[in-house]
């Protein structure tokens, strides 16, 4: 793809609720893969996380970043000096999304449309001037969409979305449907969230779905490995209910019982990290299981290269809260680790049953176990299903290529916004990601 910007004019404005989090790599791949295309990238973020490690990658970034305050009070005159000068400088455009905000706060008895809105007038007042900013890209359809959403409406500049997993399950889906129309386009990282955002939402919004991929530079095949005496099991995530680690490890307690040696290391922090601890001793695996808190890049491709299976149960939560593909899957899979995960949302469209990976329904801890069981002394299926799992990913999870989608979608809005109603895609081509058009 051939860009030609123009550089001193054209700026994203790169909209997130944190930036950097260790978590999030695929956005800072994204920023570097856009930087190297030739875009100029702001970046906004509602909170620095403040996570006492970061990404190396993080140093490649070329754009500047900025934050908007994420708590009213504690910058309360801020605020309202940001209000009185929109509402003075530009009324007609201030009043209908207040009013709006205000009203939706009411409503709902809650706050978060009010404080997005006022983001909204902070980032428009005080971010925004002598920035350049000809375009808002939001990472994430709710609180980063929301406050994208009210500063388009109060500037006229046009806006992009990412969406992912929860921010599309767990909201409203009246103001996700007013968010998704007034957007240029709207990509997402699987074609089940394609799927459910084309039947959730009445607009002519091109919906695209663009996996997040992986730099499959970094992640090479290790080729042919031959297990450890003692089965080495990973699982990498945060310890949170929709991963589904207590489902996991009574899975492991089934194999312990049939006699199968293994060891399974789990990286991840969160809050359920005691519920975890206290699992894992309630149910005789202290011996044979091990909690590591969450690591870069660098420190996960050790444990990367030494795993034997990549084990991942997540679930979908009650209130709907789910995953995509999460992105340790499709990395472990790259490695050459054989894959066994749940059957649920996007992970189908990675991991093929009996093919590149093991799949089982979720909450099946039985089922878990027999998967587990079948990799574990089965090692060349194993490495049948490690090169079907490569191949996958070379297909559609090249970072590169997929990001140079975003990007063209990007140039068009920048260019000319009116043209990505027409997106054309090649749906032979694995690729080209999906740009589903409305009429």
């Amino acid at each position: 793809m051939n860009l030609k910007l123009n550089k001193a004019e054209k700026v994203i404005a790169f909209i997130l609720k944190g930036y950097p989090r260790l978590s999030e790599t695929f956005i800072l791949n994204e920023i570097l893969l856009l930087e190297k295309l030739g875009f100029k990238l702001h970046i906004f973020a509602m909170r620095n996380p403040g996570e006492s490690k970061i990404h190396d990658n993080v140093h490649k970034v070329k754009a500047p970043v900025a934050y908007i305050p994420d708590y009213f009070w504690q910058h309360f005159f801020p605020f309202i000096i940001s209000h009185i000068r929109l509402l003075i400088k530009t009324p007609r455009k201030y009043f209908p999304p207040f009013c709006f905000a205000a009203w939706r706060s009411i409503r709902l008895w809650n706050s978060a449309a009010i404080k997005r809105f006022s983001q909204a007038v902070y980032f428009t007042d005080r971010c925004l001037p002598g920035a350049n900013i000809a375009f808002f890209y939001a990472h994430f359809s709710h609180d980063p969409t929301t406050m994208t959403y009210f500063a388009s409406r109060l500037t006229g500049i046009d806006y992009g979305i990412s969406a992912h997993a929860k921010d599309i399950y767990l909201q409203d889906s009246a103001f996700l449907n007013r968010k998704v129309a007034r957007a240029q386009f709207v990509t997402t990282c699987t074609g089940f969230n394609a799927d459910f955002l084309k039947k959730a939402v009445e607009s002519t919004t091109p919906i695209m779905r663009c996996y997040h991929g992986i730099n499959l530079d970094v992640y090479r095949f290790r080729g042919k490995k031959p297990f450890n005496d003692t089965p080495q099991i990973l699982s990498v995530g945060r310890l949170v209910p929709k991963k589904g680690f207590p489902v996991l490890l009574n899975a492991l307690k089934t194999l312990k019982e049939k006699g199968q040696k293994f060891h399974h290391t789990i990286i991840g922090s969160g809050p359920l990290k005691g519920a975890l601890k206290a699992q894992i001793s309630r149910l005789g695996l202290s011996d044979c299981v091990t909690l590591h808190p969450e690591m870069s890049q660098q420190e996960l491709h050790q444990h990367y290269q030494t795993a034997d299976v990549f084990a991942l149960a997540c679930e979908v939560q009650d209130d709907g809260d789910r995953d995509g593909i999460p992105n340790v899957i499709v990395e472990a899979m790259a490695t050459g680790i054989p894959v066994i995960a749940t059957r649920i949302s996007g992970i189908p469209e990675c991991v093929e049953d009996g093919v590149s990976g093991i799949l089982v329904e979720q909450r099946d801890s039985q089922a878990f176990a027999e998967g587990l069981l079948k990799l574990l002394i089965n090692p060349e299926i194993a490495q049948q299903y490690a090169v079907a799992g490569r191949k996958k990913v070379e297909q559609l999870f090249d970072n590169t290529r997929n990001v140079k989608m975003i990007g063209d979608v990007l140039h068009r809005a920048l260019h000319n916004g009116k043209g990505l109603k027409t997106v054309k895609y090649d749906a032979n081509r694995g690729i080209t990601e999906m740009a589903v058009t409305r009429t």
